[in-house]
């Protein structure tokens, strides 16, 4: 509901929500992914900040495959 209260404009309707999925998701999106190590297989999860009104991503990182495991 963030994205869509931001993006919607009484005069506009539904049309301003593409700058707002631009401005509130995929521009930080794409700031954390070039300052974050992110690895094949790893998951990003965005969630809304309701103090800051803002989304936050935390990586998770993936457990490595059978043949990723060092050997004992």
């Amino acid at each position: 509901n963030f994205i869509a209260d931001k993006g919607y404009d009484q005069q506009c309707g539904a049309r301003p929500l593409h700058r707002a999925i631009q401005k509130y998701l995929e521009d930080p999106l794409a700031e954390e992914i070039l300052n974050m190590t992110i690895k094949n297989g790893d998951i990003l999860i965005a969630d809304l900040d309701k103090d800051a009104q803002k989304i936050v991503f935390t990586l998770k990182e993936s457990s490595p495959k059978k043949s990723e495991k060092s050997e004992v």
